[in-house]
């Protein structure tokens, strides 16, 4: 079905963080021209906006992998965002905090939080007038996101992470399907699973669910929330655009590499805010 004709059925019925080493060169931009787009398909980023104190959320991230089961996780990637009151730590049962900077403003820029969590973001694309998604409707939209053609692909290439220093180093390469915007920016986030705390669970007796595991949370972006620019002029297509990221773990946080993911994503940020395309690897 045409995205926006689906998109108008659907709204019917509707840190800063501590600093860290970060290394980038200047993109290096070249002609390559047209690319076999049959052998490249469109991925969804779905951001699960959630907190430990929200009764609701579990279910909602249970949606979450289902939809990744569904899908599959080379096409579908999870990230929760824990921002706005949910989030917030309550000692001593819910002492954990997952809260980042970046989280925290795409929550007010997206306004996630005041909507009501849980809900999401599905490639950033909107329903109706507005980007968030309730979880009922997280499914359908991804489902038929994922029939898209895509417009960028993304390929990391080079990737190593240094052990002694905690440095992962990079290359991503941005090849242009069709001609591209000058709006195009590209964002590297740091996720990770495993950190164990307590979760409020309304479907569990009590509630107050102890050594909940939770998964592929934001830890924190390699290069802003909005990330940088790709080129500062529109982008004819067929071109390549590669650039080289170097990032240290920040050592006053708790971050176990061998738990965490890197996601890289190009979305037009001056614009729509639309996801154009998204990839994820392990850091190690």
């Amino acid at each position: 079905m045409n995205r926006l004709l689906h998109f108008a059925l659907l709204s019917t019925i509707i840190l800063t963080m501590t600093s860290c080493d970060v290394i980038d060169g200047d993109p290096r931009e070249t002609p390559t021209g047209p690319v076999d787009t049959n052998t490249i398909r469109q991925n969804v980023l779905l951001e699960d906006y959630t907190g430990h104190t929200c009764p609701n959320c579990p279910a909602a991230t249970e949606i979450a992998d289902q939809i990744v089961d569904a899908f599959g996780d080379d096409r579908v990637f999870v990230v929760a965002v824990h921002a706005g009151p949910f989030a917030v730590p309550r000692p001593p049962k819910y002492a954990l905090d997952l809260r980042t900077p970046e989280g925290t403003e795409l929550d007010n820029t997206f306004k996630n939080s005041r909507i009501g969590n849980p809900n999401g973001l599905i490639n950033r694309v909107t329903a109706g007038d507005r980007f968030v998604y309730p979880k009922e409707m997280w499914s359908t939209a991804v489902a038929d996101l994922l029939d898209n053609t895509p417009t960028v692909n993304i390929s990391i290439k080079n990737k190593t992470f240094t052990e002694s220093t905690k440095t992962l180093t990079f290359t991503a390469e941005i090849n242009y399907l069709e001609a591209g915007f000058s709006d195009y920016h590209i964002v590297g986030w740091i996720t990770e699973d495993g950190m164990v705390g307590t979760q409020t669970d309304n479907r569990k007796t009590p509630s107050d669910v102890e050594n909940y595991v939770f998964k592929h949370v934001l830890r924190g972006s390699i290069n802003g929330t909005w990330g940088e620019q790709l080129s500062q002029t529109d982008v004819p297509l067929g071109t390549k655009i590669s650039k080289d990221f170097s990032f240290t773990f920040p050592a006053n946080k708790d971050w176990v590499p061998e738990n965490c993911d890197l996601i890289v994503y190009v979305h037009r940020h001056a614009t729509t805010k639309e996801v154009l395309q998204v990839v994820k690897t392990e850091v190690k």
